[in-house]
């Protein structure tokens, strides 16, 4: 394959990525999830902290769609973590979840 063919089909393969990437989170913003930095995810066990959430992209934990598993602060383990919209929390839950933050690191 030419230099020129892996460009084409490497720039290709990003186009798309990008475009799936785009299509999940505006999907997932209509239906009221947030992404950024500091989001309020749930753990397995209830627990609430905040991290940063960005559609497609995760380098500590292992994504399946709206569920990561990955770290919780609280708890000091490791489990399925969900994202919380803003509107099921109440104001003691976003307080309580402003205390933990996890490393920043999508």
């Amino acid at each position: 394959m030419s230099t020129l063919t892996q460009i084409v089909v490497y720039a290709l393969a990003l186009l798309i990525f990008a475009w799936v990437a785009f299509r999940a989170a505006r999907m997932s913003r209509g239906q009221g999830y947030r992404f950024g930095r500091d989001v309020i995810v749930r753990c397995r066990d209830g627990h609430l902290f905040m991290t940063t959430w960005i559609p497609m992209v995760s380098f500590k934990a292992i994504r399946f769609g709206l569920v990561r598993v990955q770290y919780c602060p609280v708890g000091d383990h490791v489990a399925p973590v969900h994202l919380m919209r803003d509107e099921d929390l109440t104001p003691a839950e976003r307080l309580a979840a402003s205390r933990f933050h996890d490393n920043g690191v999508p």
